[in-house]
């Protein structure tokens, strides 16, 4: 199976030799978005080659990984799953862990910027609709090629409204003087402006794709459910209507029977089973070369010193003493130290407890088995999940009980699909929820089975958010930061503040 996103480097450079896509920040001063030449969008591949950046920019943005997947942890860090090393250089992540985010935070800035860039990249497709309309290639493709940048720029929405709310809605391309003129649309309207690129696009994306890493129809309607779900909760708090309307999308992704979970947690997260592997609906998925040390954020950054690593995201220590010692963990939590600073595997004689570390820590499972013996050998960040087929299951059914009152045989089965995974052979068996729970104990247990089941996937923020749990979950953490007090997180912390360089531009921003 061909790797569509393995294209991306080359696409990148085709794109900006001819100068279809310019500056660095999403209000700067200079022209934040070049309209391309007049004699563009003349063949497939000049389409493709204008499709790829928004890929690459909302994934990596850089050759540094600026975008999602290196600098997107830091705002997550206000979960309970993830935090960073207290002092050295991170303080800007530890600004989302401490609830004081500036507006001149760098990841914050970053994030923006690589969204923003992304659907920059995805209007220049799509206010050249009518040039495209003459490409020589047949009309099914066409469509679904404008259905795929349909989708990523709902997905890139999706990503800006849940972290900032009010954002500015951005339709065509901008010069520099434009930007002066951008006003913030209410998250209600940004929310409405996704569904009608994810509408719209789940018109006409097939159901599997050649290429693997470009959406599918599946793939738009686990995007349309996620939407729904995260806008029957907070802010807008649509409720039962909404919760209904996820679970039905969601019920859809199930019956079409395009996808299934792994029988084997660990075939997620290794390299060799990354495009065999049923059980990923959207990824990002790449190979950086070995030698290219900011290819392998994932494997360095989850790594702590004594191993020659950056020490840069860690796991909550609260949240790795209460995870069940269930079929998941060890491709979960990494808890023992195998490794030397030269990447080399250490006798085991040797091997120590995160406890003993430098950190104090225990590290990122996941990303970890990405191509390579050791950290030196790795081809880090070949697949970054986005959505899961145990994704539709837990939106289904949290959704369906939060609809009808009480849960289903339907999703107490969509529930126990996930659960049978996780707990069947292991020592918690028993932790499997038993029939005969109400709406209560039955959404705890899903919100539950959804922190551990996407730990460190960038969902647990959003989960905590939208159900105003966000203080609850932080009650627990004195041995991580001592002098925070977690009563004094307040709802308008939900929302980061934006970027310092865009309000200097725009104050009405």
């Amino acid at each position: 199976m061909k790797k569509f996103i393995n294209k991306l480097n080359i696409g990148f450079g085709l794109v900006i030799s001819l100068g279809l896509l310019g500056g660095c920040n999403f209000l700067e001063e200079e022209d934040a978005y070049l309209l391309s030449p007049d004699n563009y969008f003349s063949t497939q591949q000049e389409l493709d080659a204008a499709i790829y950046p928004i890929y690459t920019y909302i994934y990596k943005d850089n050759s540094r990984l600026s975008g999602l997947s290196g600098r997107g942890w830091g705002l997550n860090c206000g979960a309970d799953d993830i935090t960073s090393t207290r002092g050295l250089n991170k303080q800007r992540l530890l600004e989302f862990d401490d609830f004081e985010v500036s507006t001149e935070n760098n990841d914050l800035e970053m994030v923006w910027k690589a969204l923003y860039r992304g659907i920059g990249a995805a209007n220049n497709v799509l206010n050249n609709l009518d040039r495209i309309q003459e490409i020589p290639m047949s009309d099914e493709l066409k469509e679904d090629r404008i259905a795929e940048v349909r989708f990523m720029r709902a997905f890139a929405y999706f990503n800006l409204v849940r972290y900032w709310g009010e954002v500015p809605i951005v339709k065509e391309l901008m010069n520099g003087g434009d930007a002066q003129n951008v006003t913030k649309s209410s998250v209600e309207e940004v929310y409405e402006f996704i569904l009608a690129d994810a509408l719209e696009a789940e018109k006409t994306l097939p159901a599997t794709q050649a290429e693997k890493g470009r959406p599918t129809l599946g793939a738009v309607k686990t995007l349309i459910s996620y939407v729904y779900l995260h806008m029957a909760g907070w802010p807008l708090e649509k409720g039962a209507e909404y919760y209904q309307k996820a679970a039905d999308k969601a019920k859809e992704v199930i019956d079409a029977g395009n996808y299934q979970l792994e029988n084997d947690f660990s075939t997620l997260w290794t390299y060799e089973d990354r495009l065999s592997e049923s059980e990923h609906i959207f990824a990002f998925y790449t190979d950086f070369a070995s030698n290219r040390n900011y290819g392998s954020f994932g494997n360095k950054a989850f790594r702590g010193k004594d191993e020659g690593g950056w020490r840069e995201v860690l796991v909550e220590k609260e949240f790795a003493r209460n995870y069940p010692n269930d079929n998941r963990k060890e491709w979960t939590i990494y808890e023992t130290i195998k490794y030397d600073k030269k990447g080399n595997l250490m006798p085991e004689s040797k091997w120590f407890s995160w406890e003993n570390s430098v950190e104090a820590h225990p590290f990122i499972a996941k990303f970890r088995d990405i191509g390579g013996a050791t950290w030196k050998e790795a081809t880090s960040n070949c697949l970054f999940p986005i959505f899961r087929y145990a994704d539709v299951l837990l939106i289904y059914a949290e959704a369906a009980n939060l609809a009808e009152g009480s849960p289903s045989a339907e999703a107490y089965a969509a529930l126990w699909e996930v659960q049978d995974r996780a707990y069947l052979g292991s020592e918690v068996e028993s932790q499997k929820l038993a029939a005969g729970a109400g709406k209560e104990e039955f959404d705890a247990v899903v919100l539950q089975e959804r922190a551990w089941e996407f730990a460190f996937e960038m969902k647990r923020w959003h989960d905590l958010v939208r159900r105003k749990m966000v203080k609850e979950a932080n009650m627990n953490h004195a041995d991580e930061r001592s002098d925070f007090d977690p009563s004094t997180i307040t709802e308008d912390k939900y929302l980061f503040p934006i970027p310092a360089r865009d309000i200097l531009i725009n104050p009405d921003l």
